[in-house]
């Protein structure tokens, strides 16, 4: 992966990002199922940059006939599960594969690597694990949510919240909109009002790095620069952040990046990256995953 100087215009990788899908094999499990036959799986491809419980309406709608109460499809409080691990709703699902899977991209030619594709997941309505989810109370929950995120990448960014608090509420709406109904030109054509042009002006990068094989996840303040005349890359953040898994700036030693299913090269400037691969939220979700 490789980005080019910053822009808030159009980029084909942007897009690219944007149009990411994961195939997702939905299946429903006999304590929910109301026949006695197994149920064909349901699938669909959904947005990487996107959120589970917007697809729970198509989900249930097609398990209904089959439901134990078929009048739960109405309800919000659905849950997912990969290989017994409740997945969280709230983060995005290109995040949630590639914390939950830990593949690495660079071995995408080893036939023996399991890509889990589709990504089987089990549909749940019981017994809501509200030790490790939020309680998902209602179909705005996931709106509220991800409106909070923006606000608090914006703070991040510039040190306040007021680009987001300043948006109207037809911007605001319009922006949601772009996510809900995963319209690129709706979306950008809101965020882009957010985005300072120079990148490199911001006060810090809104990014989270998420730890393998754990429930780990470090938040760092980390600037646009180093000096004025040295950027923040992906290797300098690493290092001073997890120099015990990144003890080279530049070399992928012990552990690996990796943003939308690709490693991170640990060059890229991470202010320019910010504006090239965020997530909707307006953070950089960077997960670890260990060299074998």
């Amino acid at each position: 992966m490789s980005v080019s100087s910053p822009s808030i215009a159009s980029s084909d990788l942007r897009r690219k990002v944007w149009d990411g899908v994961i195939p997702l094999q939905i299946v429903l499990p006999p304590d929910e199922c109301r026949v006695l036959d197994s149920v064909d799986p349901f699938y669909i491809n959904a947005a990487r940059i996107s959120y589970l419980p917007l697809y729970f309406g198509k989900i249930t709608a097609y398990f209904k006939p089959f439901l134990r109460d078929p009048e739960a499809s109405l309800s919000s409080e659905w849950w997912l599960d990969f290989e017994g691990v409740p997945l969280r709703w709230n983060w995005p699902i290109g995040l949630l594969y590639d914390l939950l899977t830990g593949l690495d991209p660079t071995q995408a030619d080893n036939p023996d690597q399991e890509w889990h594709l589709p990504w089987t997941l089990m549909l749940h309505h019981s017994q809501y694990p509200s030790d490790t989810l939020l309680r998902l109370t209602s179909s705005g929950a996931v709106k509220e949510h991800w409106v909070n995120r923006v606000k608090e990448a914006d703070f991040v960014r510039r040190g306040n919240a007021n680009a987001v608090m300043s948006l109207s509420k037809t911007d605001s709406d319009d922006m949601w909109a772009g996510v809900e109904e995963h319209d690129f030109d709706k979306f950008w054509g809101i965020t882009k009002k957010l985005l300072p042009s120079d990148p490199f002006s911001l006060r810090h990068i809104p990014i989270k790095i998420y730890l393998p094989s754990s429930n780990k996840m470090l938040q760092a303040l980390v600037p646009p620069s180093i000096s004025p005349r040295e950027f923040h890359t992906v290797g300098t953040a690493l290092h001073a952040h997890l120099p015990q898994l990144f003890p080279s700036r530049r070399t992928c030693l012990l552990a690996r990046p990796v943003l939308h299913g690709v490693q991170l090269s640990m060059t890229i400037p991470l202010a320019e990256l910010l504006y090239e691969c965020m997530y909707t939220d307006g953070y950089l979700h960077i997960c670890i995953t260990m060299i074998s």
